[in-house]
């Protein structure tokens, strides 16, 4: 069996695991990308690679300054390991840093994430910025509506408490609209 064959073999294997259909942030088709870029860094025989070598190829093609959020993670990511690791401890490490939006924890940890300037506050620069990264294309008009939902009409910013707050209204929300459509 050639390289390429077994590498499709393992990301098949891989996919098919629970915990893939179940991720609570990444949906199947992030995974199966996060997994083809992580491959091309692991080492063949224990298909574990260096995250620090990820992020040097993020910063040279110039990723780092496009998506910075998704870079703090990773150099953060980078920064906590010693060795190699393998796709599962990458994906669940992400996860942890990236913040889990089904708990409280992982709302606030998203919290500090957006919150690149560790100001305590997310003001219309700081959503503009986010949603440019995840090419929301928001207009200054949507931002500030978000804003006023999160925290109030008369609130310039948005602290940590009523973004967590407000996250977690939504994610129940959403929770309860996909148990909805589950059982029509």
């Amino acid at each position: 069996m050639s390289r390429r064959d077994q590498i499709e073999k393992d990301k098949q294997a891989l996919l098919s695991k629970p915990w893939v259909k179940n991720h609570p942030i990444f949906t199947y088709d992030h995974i199966a990308e996060f997994y083809e870029m992580f491959i091309l860094y692991a080492e063949p025989r224990t298909k574990k690679a260096d995250v620090r070598d990820i992020l040097v190829t993020a910063k040279t093609l110039g990723l780092t300054d496009k998506f910075p959020i998704i870079a703090h993670a990773l150099d953060d990511l980078a920064s906590s390991y010693d060795d190699a690791v393998d796709f599962e401890t990458f994906i669940s490490d992400l996860t942890a840093k990236l913040g889990n939006p089904f708990d409280q924890k992982g709302r606030v940890q998203l919290f500090k994430l957006i919150d690149v300037d560790g100001k305590g506050t997310l003001d219309k620069g700081d959503l503009q910025k986010i949603s440019e990264e995840l090419r929301f294309n928001l207009n200054e008009e949507d931002i500030q509506e978000i804003i006023h939902n999160v925290a109030g009409y008369e609130a310039e910013d948005v602290s940590e408490e009523k973004f967590e707050k407000y996250l977690g209204k939504r994610v129940q929300r959403r929770q309860v609209e996909q148990e909805i459509y589950r059982n029509k």
